[in-house]
């Protein structure tokens, strides 16, 4: 007689796993976000890379201020001349951008991590402008992983990356300006005046220069094209951002503040919405090329810096405008 196999039953998959709960604990512990949502092997994996590069970070900073101390408590007694310790700068450049990957990594896995796991539980996917928002600024690419569009998202978030690494030139020429200046004695308690002077014009070309404008320009890029996803699918009934309300009022002026033209693309207003987008964007990149060419002086850059900064306040003056005028112009049609 043949006896019957006892089988198992599969448990049910929780459906109150939250993306928006996923993202945040990937954004406060890298790992924790990855479990949370299922991926235990990932989530491992991900908090041993991140504590690896963070111990290698840390140690290299207390070599360092312990090499500083040495250094300078030997030039006090008279046992050595004062001067600037060596830095090992790419083991130090090598550790905390490893430990700042993985955070990036952290975050968008975590938020792929629990919306899969919604779809595999039935659950419905979330939607919401703040968390959009949110998911997009920190970590490009997960605003668009959070509206499922992966790919595109992994996209965006490889060429955030890219963008920080081309960010390196510049703080590596701004430290080499820094130490020569130091040792030529430009930076002198005796002018304070003038070392500021000089610490802001160095300060205005690192942020002037292209990887440090790429980034800028990437994260509102994808900030925007998140919402822009979000307000022609599942926001696209809603009239929530079209009529006045103090929460509609408070949304619109964050959102434009941080990312010019967004807060017209969640009205579904398409066409202005890019071009202030692209108007902030070009201008910035046109300051800044302008300057890296030495055609215009720090001190132009910072007077043509009210081009994109009008941009910016003059989104939040048009989307809240718009927002106040729209019903009147549905009465009287």
């Amino acid at each position: 007689m043949k006896t019957k196999k006892h089988i198992q039953p599969v448990p049910a998959l929780k459906k109150d796993v939250s993306v928006h709960r996923a993202f945040v604990y990937g954004a406060g512990l890298p790992g924790l976000g990855q479990y949370y949502a299922g991926a235990r092997m990932r989530a491992i994996a991900t908090a041993l890379a991140f504590f690896t590069f963070s111990a290698w970070f840390a140690w290299l900073l207390v070599e360092i201020m312990g090499g500083l101390a040495s250094r300078i408590f030997s030039s006090l007694n008279g046992m050595a001349p004062p001067a600037l310790a060596q830095v090992p700068l790419i083991p130090l450049a090598i550790s905390f951008f490893g430990m700042y990957f993985i955070w990036l990594w952290a975050m968008i896995d975590a938020v792929a991590a629990a919306a899969a796991y919604r779809r595999k539980a039935g659950a419905p996917s979330q939607s919401s402008a703040f968390w959009a928002t949110a998911t997009a600024w920190f970590c490009p690419g997960a605003g668009q992983v959070y509206t499922d569009e992966r790919r595109f998202g992994y996209l965006l978030f490889a060429a955030y990356f890219m963008a920080i690494l081309l960010t390196v030139p510049a703080y590596v020429h701004l430290v080499q300006h820094v130490v020569e200046m130091v040792k030529d004695g430009q930076l002198s308690s005796d002018r304070p005046l003038g070392v500021i002077d000089l610490i802001h014009g160095l300060m205005t070309r690192t942020n002037y220069s292209f990887g440090k404008l790429l980034q800028t320009s990437l994260r509102c890029f994808s900030v925007a094209a998140a919402i822009d996803i979000l307000a022609r699918g599942v926001l696209k009934k809603t009239s929530r951002w079209s009529e006045p309300s103090a929460a509609a009022t408070a949304g619109l002026a964050g959102l434009n503040w941080l990312c010019p033209g967004a807060g017209q693309l969640l009205q579904a207003r398409r066409k202005p919405g890019w071009i202030i987008l692209a108007g902030y964007i070009g201008s910035r990149l046109l300051i800044g090329l302008l300057l890296s060419a030495d055609l215009i002086s720090v001190a132009q850059a910072d007077s043509l810096a009210w081009i994109p900064a009008i941009l910016q306040w003059g989104s939040v003056a048009e989307a809240v405008l718009w927002m106040m005028t729209n019903r009147r112009r549905q009465s009287s049609s």
